[in-house]
């Protein structure tokens, strides 16, 4: 598994909600997450001393593929016998999370995980963890008109109330789903 490099507060797409929100990353801001910072030069391509949200979606794809090219060697490594798909002695070898979830990600009970029953694993929790949220979301608009003021997301979501002047981008008080979603692809 994969773990960000970030500060606590979040991921890379945090630098953006900053509390200046110029929509831009000044070198400064890109010290509170060392990656960025250290290729803070060669993510810069057009040379200003900042980064715009295309430099900082190119750098986004840039690392997502570095990622998946990382996880296909990890797998290649791990599969010893080259079949493709680990068995339970391939995944102890080097996958620990593979090991202790081998019957549960082994969907088709043959032995083998494949990478696209890792992939329906990981569509399967996403597809769970937008319901949980949908529903944690549901739980804290108290007064049902379908977003949240800061007090709400103090009660319901309190990791929300922490970073909510960020979120909300209208600056009305307070933060819809659509607002959560825009700040997401940023």
């Amino acid at each position: 598994r994969h773990t960000r490099s970030a500060s606590s507060s979040g991921g890379l797409g945090d630098v953006y909600k900053r509390q200046n929100k110029d929509g831009v990353v000044s070198r400064e801001e890109a010290q509170a997450f060392p990656r960025l910072a250290a290729e803070f030069d060669s993510v810069d391509s057009n040379k200003d001393g900042q980064l715009d949200q295309g430099e900082m979606a190119a750098h986004r794809e840039s690392r997502h593929a570095q990622m998946r090219a990382e996880a296909g060697k990890r797998w290649a490594a791990a599969d010893a016998d080259g079949s493709g798909g680990l068995s339970l002695v391939e995944a102890q070898g080097s996958m620990p999370y593979i090991a202790e979830h081998f019957d549960m990600l082994d969907s088709n009970s043959d032995g083998q995980v494949a990478r696209e029953e890792m992939m329906q694993h990981r569509m399967h929790a996403k597809k769970e963890w937008k319901q949980q949220f949908r529903d944690r979301w549901t739980a804290a608009d108290t007064d049902g008109d379908g977003a949240l003021d800061l007090a709400e997301a103090q009660t319901g979501m309190p990791k929300l109330a922490e970073h909510f002047s960020s979120f909300d981008a209208n600056n009305d008080g307070k933060v819809t789903q659509q607002e959560m979603r825009s700040h997401r692809r940023q």
